[in-house]
């Protein structure tokens, strides 16, 4: 029987372990790989509203941070979301932001101004540019459990966030780039205007509208 050449073999799996490396200098270490096919309940384990975002991974190369606490550091008037999603294959980021049954619009304290903030702060970051470029298509995902109350007059924030979000030449419209996710302990799913899930149909990763 032929020996197994061990040097190819150890080989062989550097290079799968490069293959599934995120490179992002500094700021790797943030980021946390997610195994294809797992499900995991998002939670800000800092609020007091008990909200969370219920996900399945679906893809290799799928990495998370939290922007708020972790990759993002406290500074004087800088929003940050509560997750970021990167799904490297794709290329596509989705930002969360967990609220309570009411969604904010006061200023400087919304779920729009919090996901735009993340994204001016990532845009200036050399090593981490390559998360909103031209080429990666994002999506932003504001969540509550249960009933939803979406304040009137947020139009103007809605449109400034997807401003963000969009990308030349794709042309989306806001709520297919601007998702609002309500949680139910009821199993099903849906993704029309708004996004209904529950931790036994939750969303699936990388998203498709």
């Amino acid at each position: 029987m032929a020996k197994k050449d061990k040097s190819k073999s150890k080989d062989n799996k550097n290079k799968e372990k490069d293959a599934t490396t995120l490179s992002l200098g500094k700021y790797t270490a943030y980021f946390e790989k997610l195994e294809n096919g797992k499900k995991v309940n998002l939670k800000d384990l800092k609020s007091d509203q008990n909200a969370f975002m219920p996900i399945e991974v679906c893809d290799e190369k799928v990495y998370m941070t939290e922007p708020d606490g972790k990759l993002i550091q406290n500074i004087d008037n800088q929003q940050k979301c509560d997750f970021m999603i990167y799904c490297q294959n794709l290329p596509q980021t989705c930002f969360i932001e967990l609220k309570g049954a009411n969604i904010s619009n006061k200023k400087d304290y919304n779920p729009y101004d919090q996901i735009i903030d993340t994204i001016k702060f990532i845009r200036q970051q050399e090593e981490l540019k390559e998360l909103v470029s031209a080429n990666t298509e994002r999506h932003a995902f504001i969540v509550s459990n249960g009933r939803q109350k979406i304040p009137k007059g947020i139009e103007t924030k809605e449109r400034a966030l997807w401003q963000m979000l969009f990308q030349n030449g794709k042309n989306r419209r806001i709520l297919e780039l601007v998702h609002y996710v309500k949680v139910t302990p009821a199993d099903r799913y849906s993704n029309k205007e708004r996004i209904v899930c529950s931790p036994k149909s939750p969303v699936k990763i990388p998203f498709s509208k």
